[in-house]
């Protein structure tokens, strides 16, 4: 074989030698993907606590008016916060993304919580729900779900510290309905997602107190009737209650039902009278 016909063969023999050789890593798009095929060059979802190993990136990452929590992993219970009709709540999420604030897709706050049957199957469904999402070409927008008319004066504000974003959802309350779990839900532009359940968040109650009054108007008016002249029955009965006379340390009783007497001792009486079983006779 020639000097030339080596030369040639070369490059096809590397090029054979490359294609067959196994190679555990490989680089596609600027990020290292594994061998395991998942593909995932950031896998870090956005979080309002804690990270997936267990370490603290936010601190106070919800509060509700006044009120300050750390969160922790999925799901924690609060102190419930009460409120009245028409009075302005505000419930801020600090919310860190190891990207910072550009890779921030999507927040969501869903009050209340309940499910729903939707062919054959238990679906969790949210009394009023508000949504801030953002586009990939940096655009915003903000959604209100509310099909019972329960929320208005609805907003969003976000404010951007880099790697810990703030997002200001603000409403009032305008009918009574049950808000005591609040779910977020939250994910970056490559869905790295994540959810927090808090029970006992809110209790919204009515202004107006429940009165046990009736109203003047609805009271009837009471006619006027002359004494019932009594029957010749109890006309007897009274008759024979007052010739009774019982034995020392009996009393005398009437029986609830007819009125007819009765001597019992003291203990038996008390028992009768108290069941409103007998009365004392006259």
């Amino acid at each position: 074989m020639t000097t030339k016909t080596i030369l040639m063969a070369l490059p096809i023999f590397f090029a054979i030698v490359m294609l067959f050789t196994p190679s555990s890593v490989y680089a596609h798009g600027g990020h290292s993907h594994g061998s395991n095929g998942g593909g995932c060059s950031d896998c870090s979802p956005p979080t309002l606590g804690v990270d997936s190993s267990g370490q603290r990136k936010v601190s106070g990452g919800l509060s509700i008016n006044d009120s300050i929590y750390d969160v922790e992993n999925f799901k924690q219970d609060l102190i419930p916060h009460m409120f009245k009709l028409n009075q302005p709540i505000e419930i801020t999420l600090k919310i860190y993304e190891n990207k910072g604030h550009g890779e921030l897709k999507h927040v969501e706050l869903n009050l209340g919580q309940y499910e729903k049957m939707i062919s054959g199957v238990m679906v969790e469904n949210h009394h009023a729900t508000i949504e801030w999402s953002k586009t990939f070409d940096g655009k915003t927008n903000v959604k209100t779900f509310d099909n019972q008319g329960l929320l208005k004066d609805v907003s969003v504000h976000v404010l951007d510290n880099n790697s810990i974003t703030g997002v200001k959802f603000m409403f009032t309350p305008v009918k009574e309905f049950d808000a005591s779990t609040i779910v977020t839900k939250i994910w970056d532009m490559k869905r790295n997602s994540n959810v927090n359940y808090f029970y006992n968040a809110l209790d919204i109650s009515s202004n107006e107190p429940v009165s046990t009054l009736i109203p003047v108007e609805s009271v009837p008016e009471k006619i006027s009737e002359k004494p019932k002249e009594p029957t010749r029955m109890e006309t007897m009965i009274n008759e024979v209650n007052q010739s009774v006379q019982c034995m020392t340390g009996e009393v005398h009783l009437q029986r609830s039902s007819d009125n007819s007497p009765l001597c019992v001792d003291v203990y038996q009486a008390s028992v009768l009278v108290q069941n409103n079983w007998a009365t004392y006779a006259q």
